[in-house]
C-alpha cells in the first residue's frame, strides 16, 4: 500500500483530527490559521486516498484516522 509520505505538519494535523478536534481548535492548538488546517487536511486526505465528497464530511475525517491507524501513522 504505497502512498506519498505525509509532511510533519500533516501528521500533526492528523494526530489532532484523531482526537476529534474541530478545525478551529486545531488551528488554535497548532498556532496556524483555519484555512491552513483545511489545506493540510485536504492534502493528507488525498495522500491517504480518502475522498471527501462534501468538502468537510465527518465520515472522511473518520476514514482518514482509520487509514492512518492501519498504516501506523497515528495511535489512539
Amino acid at each position: 500500500m504505497s502512498s506519498p509520505e505525509l509532511s510533519g505538519r500533516e501528521l500533526a494535523v492528523l494526530r489532532v483530527i484523531a482526537q476529534g478536534i474541530s478545525n478551529i481548535d486545531i488551528a488554535t492548538a497548532l498556532i496556524i490559521s483555519e484555512s491552513t488546517v483545511e489545506s493540510h487536511r485536504n492534502r493528507l486526505l488525498s495522500k491517504l486516498g480518502v475522498s471527501d465528497p462534501c468538502g468537510i464530511c465527518k465520515a472522511a475525517r473518520v476514514q482518514a484516522v482509520i487509514v492512518a491507524v492501519k498504516r501506523r501513522l497515528v495511535s489512539l
